[in-house]
C-alpha cells in the first residue's frame, strides 16, 4: 500500500520523498540530529495552526480550551512511551525536568548525589548547584569508553555509591559517547542498595522502545524533539506514584497544591504548541516506522553502522566498541586523533571550522575536562543519505584537522 505522504510503499534513507518532509538546508550534510533534532514539515504546519487559533481568541484558547487539549496530547504521548498517565507531565526540555526533580528532592547536608562522568553537562551543572546550595556531595561513576559489552557499564555505579547516596541520575543514552546504558540492570542494582533513580532519557523517546512504567525508575525525563519528531519545547517528566506529591515545577504558579499535572501544566503564559502537536510528531514517527523496510530504528542504525566505519577509517582510529545494537543505535562516536587539551574551546572550534569550511554539521565532544580524548559523534536519521557520511570521510581523509 502506497503511503499518501511519501508516495511509495517503502522508503530508503535520504530518498527525495522522505527528505522533502524536512526543511533542512540541502547544502549542509546535517549529521547531528542528536543535538536538537529536526522538526518535520507536518509538525511545523500543525504548530502554525495552533498559533492561529491561539491568536484568534487568546482567552478562549488559554482559559477554556487549553487544559483539555493538554490532556489529550498527554494521553497520546503516554501511550507511545508506556507511561502511567497520572504521573506524566509535559516540560519544555529534559533539563527542566531534571531541575524539577533535583530542586524538589529533600536533601540534607552530607547527602550524596550519584552521576556518571558521561552525564550531560547541563545536568552536571545542575548537580553542582545542588551541591553548593544544600551541602550535597557529588559521586561519579566512571563509565568505561571504549568498551566491549554493556555489562561493563553496571559495576561503576555500585563502586561509586555509598550509604550516603540519596539519589542517582542514570543516563539512558550517553550524550558524548552515544552509548545505550543497560538501565534495567543499573536500576535493579541501585534499588537493591535502596537508592532511588532519575533516568535522564533525553535521547530515548523515538530512539528506543520504551515502557517507562515497567522500567520502574522513580523519575524519568525525555525529550520528544530529538527522535520523536515533536517541535522544540516538547519533553516529558514521569514521576512514580510515591513521589508525585513531592515534585514541583521550577516555576510555581496557579496549580500549586493541585497535583503533579496541574502544577506542571500551567506555570504561566507560554507557547505550548510543541506539547499540543507532539501527537502529530508521533504519528509521523509511526508512518516512517511502518513504511521502512525493516523499521525506522533498524534503518537509522544501518546508516550509522556504515558511517562510523567510514569515519573511523578516515581518521585512522579504532572503533571504540563492537557493532552491537545493544550498545548503540542511530548515533555513534569515533575518537579524534588529536588529544584533548582540557579546554572545551578546542572542541567548539573543531565543530565551527568543519561547518565553515565544508558545510558539515557534527558535534565534537569530550567526556570531561580531564579526559584524554575528543570524540566526533554522528547521527543517522531518515533524511540522511549514505553519501553524506562519504562526504565527511573524504574531508577527513584529505587531512582536515
Amino acid at each position: 500500500m502506497t503511503d499518501p505522504v511519501f508516495g511509495e510503499a517503502t522508503w530508503t534513507p535520504g530518498s527525495p520523498a522522505v527528505r522533502e518532509q524536512w526543511r533542512l538546508d540541502p547544502s549542509v550534510a546535517f549529521l547531528n540530529n542528536g543535538s536538537f533534532g529536526a522538526t518535520p514539515r507536518v509538525v511545523l504546519d500543525a504548530v502554525r495552526s495552533i498559533h492561529a487559533e491561539m491568536e484568534a481568541e487568546p482567552v478562549r484558547f488559554f482559559a477554556r480550551e487549553l487544559p483539555d487539549r493538554i490532556a489529550l496530547a498527554r494521553t497520546a504521548v503516554a501511550g507511545f512511551l508506556g507511561a502511567d498517565e497520572p504521573g506524566l507531565a509535559f516540560v519544555p526540555n529534559a533539563t527542566t525536568g531534571v531541575n524539577a526533580v533535583l530542586r524538589s528532592f529533600p536533601w540534607q547536608p552530607g547527602d550524596a548525589l550519584l552521576l556518571a562522568d558521561q552525564t550531560y553537562n547541563a545536568v552536571k551543572q545542575t548537580a553542582l548547584w545542588i551541591s553548593r546550595r544544600y551541602g550535597v556531595d557529588l559521586q561519579w561513576a566512571k563509565l568505561p569508553f571504549p568498551l566491549e559489552t554493556p555489562d561493563q557499564m553496571v559495576a561503576p555505579w555500585l563502586e561509586a555509591a555509598s550509604p550516603r547516596t540519596r539519589l542517582a541520575v542514570v543516563d539512558h543514552v550517553s550524550s558524548p559517547t552515544a552509548m545505550i546504558l543497560p538501565v534495567e540492570r543499573i536500576l535493579s542494582a541501585l534499588h537493591d542498595q535502596g537508592i532511588p533513580v532519575l533516568v535522564d532519557g533525553a535521547h530515548a523517546p523515538g530512539l528506543l522502545p520504551l515502557d517507562i512504567s515497567a522500567l520502574g525508575a522513580e523519575f524519568y525525563v525525555g525529550n520528544l524533539h530529538k527522535w520523536a519528531y515533536a517541535a522544540k519545547g516538547s519533553a516529558i517528566l514521569h514521576v512514580c506514584e510515591a513521589w508525585r506529591d513531592r515534585i514541583q515545577p521550577v516555576c510555581i504558579s496557579h496549580g500549586y497544591g493541585q497535583g503533579l499535572r496541574a502544577e506542571f501544566d500551567w506555570t504561566g503564559t507560554a507557547d505550548l504548541s510543541p506539547w499540543l502537536t507532539a501527537p502529530v510528531g508521533l504519528d509521523f514517527w509511526r508512518r516512517l516506522d511502518r513504511t521502512a523496510t525493516d523499521g525506522l530504528a533498524a534503518s537509522n542504525h544501518r546508516l550509522v553502522q556504515t558511517g562510523r566505519t567510514l569515519v573511523a577509517k578516515a581518521l585512522g582510529t579504532d572503533l571504540p566498541h563492537p557493532d552491537d545494537p545493544a550498545l548503540y543505535g542511530p548515533m555513534a562516536a569515533m575518537r579524534w586523533p588529536a588529544p584533548f587539551s582540557g579546554d572545551f574551546r578546542q572542541v567548539f572550534d573543531l565543530n565551527r571550522r568543519l561547518y565553515d569550511d565544508h558545510r558539515i554539521e557534527v558535534p565534537f565532544t569530550a567526556i570531561s575536562a580531564d579526559s584524554p580524548h575528543i570524540w566526533l559523534r554522528i547521527s543517522g536519521q531518515a533524511y540522511n543519505r549514505p553519501a553524506e557520511y562519504e562526504r565527511l570521510a573524504e574531508v577527513l581523509k584529505s587531512g582536515w584537522r
